[in-house]
């Protein structure tokens, strides 16, 4: 089956609104159980050690979500450029809204 290069960007423009949605909402939902596990800590008057470890997991996955996070914003933006060098118009792309500190990150890093 053939498909256009205008209907191959929406499918892949769909694809990576929702993964970003996704990855966003799998930030939040850590981010709330982060939170439970302190509240629970103080409701439940453990000692401060208690829950340490698994909290420090917690937060390094985070950490690891927010660094795919961006990966994927710049994967977003590099799909755009190629878009555009094809000739399909594309709109709401990551590089319309990343700050100047962030594309010259990303355009570093992308060149290494």
């Amino acid at each position: 089956m053939t498909m256009t290069p205008e209907v191959a960007t929406l499918r892949i423009g769909r694809s990576v609104k929702s993964v970003e949605d996704a990855m966003d909402e799998l930030l939040a939902r850590s981010g709330e159980l982060l939170a439970e596990m302190a509240r629970a800590r103080v409701a439940t008057a453990e000692a401060a050690h208690t829950g340490q470890r698994p909290m420090m997991r917690i937060a390094a996955m985070q950490q690891n979500l927010v660094a795919a996070r961006s990966d994927l914003v710049r994967a977003h933006a590099d799909l755009s450029k190629l878009a555009e060098t094809m000739d399909i118009p594309v709109s709401g792309c990551p590089e319309d809204s990343l700050d100047a500190a962030e594309t010259g990150r990303a355009a570093a890093e992308c060149a290494a």
